[in-house]
């Protein structure tokens, strides 16, 4: 992807003069969540430099620039020409719901076995409060510094908060106290798809409905939530069956999408591999690493 700043020199896409884009006004309040994100505040007036997801990296997210400086943004967050700010603007466009994350004490959880291995770190069975929770416990990078990490992780727990939806696996809280820094998430006692799917016959009428569930589920990725967000390793060890599987009986279950790169860089550190994820990705993907939602639903 081309540098951020050099954009208003090199144009703005869309058929925009370059350096001159248009003027748009921040209506929510947005946290950038990485170093080439704007942060937004309602009332703020942004020079749109470019619309196009090639120079964002995604689908729903432009490029602008606040003063001086320059980055992407959700485009849902703002609207078309300069606007007052203040009680006015606050009445035209009511802010979206408060995040609110509950912060965990780690001596609260009672860890059991590991259920899993990902790029965030351990997945751990665990008990909170009597309740079957499941624990990802961060990775630590040696080269980062610990506050970064910390924040890192109230990024992502902040993210998978904004999202509310029965097919999207939910987060109950975040413990954020080194060194036990983990999200703690919704428990899927059924366990992933793949393993259900793998050398059985599923009935056509439940193929059907969880077919429907998962799409349901990417829908609300893409065009419903607060921030638009590409799943970008949707596959089938990435849903979850939220109910205990007794005596091969399929029927009622609810599916849970999980694992989505929340982080828009999450596809430059991830390792793929020829029998794992690549299997499941787009040609353009392949072939430019541009994920989009259409490379979603090649996947799904």
């Amino acid at each position: 992807m081309e540098p951020l700043t050099e954009l208003s020199q090199e144009g703005a896409g869309g058929g925009e003069p370059p350096g001159d884009g248009p003027l748009w006004t921040a209506v929510f309040e947005y946290e950038a969540c990485g170093e080439d994100e704007l942060s937004l505040r309602p009332g703020d007036v942004v020079q749109v430099l470019s619309r196009d997801s090639h120079v964002s990296g995604d689908e729903g997210w432009w490029t602008g620039k606040i003063d001086q400086r320059v980055g992407i943004f959700p485009s849902n967050y703002v609207s078309s020409g300069v606007q007052g700010g203040g009680p006015e603007l606050r009445a035209r466009y009511p802010p979206p719901p408060a995040i609110q994350l509950l912060e965990i004490d780690f001596s609260e959880l009672v860890l059991e076995e590991i259920i899993g291995i990902g790029g965030f770190g351990k997945v751990y069975r665990a008990v909170w409060i009597g309740d079957e929770v499941a624990v990802k416990a961060a990775r630590y990078d040696p080269d980062e510094d610990i506050s970064q990490t910390i924040e890192n992780v109230r990024q992502e727990a902040k993210l998978f908060a904004m999202l509310k939806h029965p097919n999207i696996i939910a987060l109950r809280g975040v413990c954020l106290k080194e060194p036990n820094l983990c999200l703690i998430m919704e428990f899927a006692r059924g366990g992933s798809l793949n393993r259900v799917l793998s050398g059985k016959r599923i009935p056509p009428d439940i193929l059907v409905n969880w077919a429907v569930q998962i799409a349901r589920g990417m829908n609300y990725l893409h065009e419903e939530a607060i921030v638009p967000i590409i799943h970008r390793d949707l596959k089938s060890s990435n849903i979850l069956i939220l109910e205990k599987v007794e005596n091969g009986d399929l029927s009622n279950k609810m599916l849970k999408i999980t694992d989505f790169g929340l982080a828009r860089e999450w596809h430059k550190t991830t390792k793929m591999s020829a029998a794992g994820t690549y299997a499941w990705m787009a040609p353009e993907v392949i072939r430019s690493s541009m994920f989009s939602k259409g490379s979603d639903v090649w996947r799904y």
